[in-house]
């Protein structure tokens, strides 16, 4: 999977798991998506260049899963379940999208 796609696919993912409810959360997730995204993309290279450990790959990425998760917790009431959903799908995307970067499951 190559990351130029990454964000819209992470996008659609999360649309499509959030249903009726996206419209509450979606500028607030893009956002989010968009940081962890780079973050990622930036760690996945890394590795894949040689400059970094896929030890050192897990902790950062550690860092950036609780940073999306940290979302589900800002979101309000109502739309906190579309948004667990919305987050999952997206992380499954960005998961794919590391490992395959990487070359090796590092996510």
């Amino acid at each position: 999977m190559e990351f130029e796609n990454t964000l819209e696919e992470m996008l659609a993912a999360a649309r499509k798991a959030a249903g009726g409810h996206w419209n509450v959360v979606s500028q607030f997730l893009e956002k989010e998506f968009t940081q962890a995204k780079e973050d990622a993309e930036a760690i996945a290279l890394e590795v894949a260049a040689g400059t970094k450990t896929p030890e050192q790959a897990r902790i950062e990425l550690e860092s950036v899963r609780d940073s999306l998760e940290d979302v589900k917790l800002a979101v309000t009431v109502e739309a906190k379940a579309a948004a667990q959903e919305a987050i999952n799908a997206a992380l499954d995307v960005l998961r794919s999208a590391v490992n395959s970067a990487a070359k090796v499951a590092i996510f």
